[in-house]
């Protein structure tokens, strides 16, 4: 292909310094967040501590929201790093490579080198897949998975082979031992789908049906399951599946709920700074309808998109479980993008707004209802100031450049593009995030743990003071004087009963003295 960037050695050694970097940038540097990072990261510092890696515990209480094969590789890296951010996040970073020579692979012996390049480079760099692919979550085990099991059915339909079979059903069950049913339900769906168009539903029925296929499912990912029932009975059946799967279909938890349309917006801001790729991939669709290796990404796409769509419980998360395919489909759609320009719009529409951000939150905090986040925003507003006006200002003027530099082909415009989002994400946009809402979370912990205080959680739920601590905060339902609690700032109703030891962008850490005052 003229201009290919990755058919070259060369080329695949700057695309392997990219993906490492894009992965273990900052990494260490950057605060656990709450909820998630927190909880998973707690959790299996209560197994380590528990020696029972059977059970998943937060704050000493079974936490049946998810399998344990991410607390698993936690654990193993905390046993060898110790209990880091790194360590905590290694895990997502090591799937993620796997991840991405999966990709690599496959498509490159499906098209080309520079179509898989590209998918590989859109993965790492696009921003909402960028934060999976780093955080210390289940996601980036489950994506791969998912990965490993729709590339091994469509494997199975251009060639009907047995190991096919065994490997969708192995990534299947490891799936299933990351995130539940899910890791089932989009290959089978998806699968079931495209097998029908094709006029081959029954080629399908005896690859699902496949004896052998089912004994390493069971293999896999029964073991765990039978253990828990053993041992809990049908409480455990009951909150893994009916309230953390089909509970999140059936109804909004935590507030988590949107319109059919959420994740259009999701879609157009999590692929930035390729948004226009997508645009044109859009335009595509009638056309790669006719191509069979097209119609299955676009079918897998598709299912991903109206499941989660119509689900009650709505996460910007949940979208990525269809993201392989549209970034496939992404980089086979780039070399029709002709406009420099058009490339360039979409990025420097979204930097405009966070360049101003200080003025706009300075206007915007009068009008916040949520007294938590106006308290945080108003505290936060010098971190807003000169230094992320000229990193963002140096961010858009190179997105500009990249528009205007005459001979470079879209390909490189791409890549370079890609790099400076990679280090506004990574180095910029979410240190700065963490900084705000992490980070008085982890001092006021470490500040705990020094001193040696009995610290009460009170009216708000951070796993991460509890990792950061070294211990599970105690909860109680009522104060009493002489007790020492982290908090939110609109949690205190009467600053007059509370000597403030730690205060910060919101969090609080004060000791109860109300006969003192």
């Amino acid at each position: 292909m003229k201009g290919a960037l990755f058919h070259t050695l060369t080329g695949r050694l700057v695309l392997a310094i990219i993906v490492l970097t894009a992965l273990f940038y900052n990494l260490s540097r950057i605060p656990l967040f709450d909820e998630d990072e927190g909880a998973y990261a707690q959790v299996t510092l209560e197994m380590l501590k528990s020696g029972d890696l059977m059970v998943p515990r937060l704050g000493g209480e079974p936490f049946f929201h998810k399998p344990p094969l991410i607390y698993w590789t936690q654990a193993l890296s905390v046993a060898f790093i110790g209990p880091t951010e790194f360590a905590f996040r290694l895990p997502s970073v090591l799937a993620s490579m796997i991840w991405a020579l999966l990709l690599f692979t496959f498509v490159r012996r499906r098209m080309d080198s520079e179509t898989a390049g590209f998918t590989v480079f859109f993965l790492v760099s696009a921003m909402q897949i960028n934060l999976v692919t780093r955080g210390a979550l289940a996601d980036a085990w489950l994506n791969l998975f998912i990965t490993v099991t729709l590339f091994a059915i469509y494997a199975y339909f251009e060639k009907p082979d047995k190991r096919y079979i065994l490997i969708a059903f192995a990534g299947a069950a490891l799936g299933f031992m990351t995130k539940g049913p899910i890791a089932v339900l989009i290959p089978l769906a998806a699968s079931l789908i495209f097998f029908v168009i094709q006029g081959r539903f029954f080629t399908w029925l005896k690859a699902v049906g496949h004896p052998l296929g089912w004994l390493v499912f069971l293999v896999i990912a029964l073991p765990w399951y039978l253990i828990l029932i053993h041992r809990f009975g049908w409480h455990f059946v009951e909150e893994i599946f009916m309230v953390h799967n089909l509970g999140r279909f059936r109804n909004a938890m935590e507030g988590h709920s949107g319109p059919l349309t959420y994740y259009i917006p999701v879609i157009l801001l999590g692929l930035m700074p390729f948004t226009s790729v997508l645009i044109r991939t859009l335009g595509n669709l009638p056309k790669h309808l006719q191509s069979p290796w097209t119609r299955f990404l676009w079918i897998w796409f598709g299912f991903v998109f109206v499941f989660f769509s119509v689900a009650d419980t709505k996460l910007q998360h949940y979208i990525i479980y269809g993201y392989v395919p549209l970034l496939i489909l992404m980089a086979l759609s780039l070399p029709q993008l002709k406009r420099p320009w058009l490339l360039a719009l979409p990025p420097v529409l979204f930097l405009l707004p966070l360049l101003f951000l200080q003025a706009i939150a300075r206007r915007a905090a009068p009008r916040i209802d949520d007294e938590f986040a106006r308290i945080v925003l108003q505290s936060a507003m010098d971190s807003l100031g000169t230094p992320h006006q000229m990193v963002l200002g140096v961010i858009l003027a190179g997105t500009l450049l990249i528009a205007l530099i005459p001979r470079w082909t879209m390909q490189i415009r791409t890549l370079v593009l890609g790099c400076l989002f990679i280090f506004l994400t990574s180095g910029h946009l979410i240190p700065l995030a963490a900084d705000i809402m992490q980070a008085p979370v982890r001092q006021a912990a470490i500040m705990a743990r020094e001193k040696n205080y009995d610290v009460i959680m009170w009216q708000m739920n951070y796993p991460s003071f509890h990792v950061y601590y070294g211990k599970a905060a105690r909860r109680k339902k009522v104060l009493t004087p002489g007790d020492i609690i982290i908090t939110k700032a609109d949690k205190i109703e009467n600053p007059n009963e509370f000597e403030t030891i730690f205060s910060q962008h919101g969090i609080i850490l004060a000791r109860y003295t109300p006969s003192m005052k």
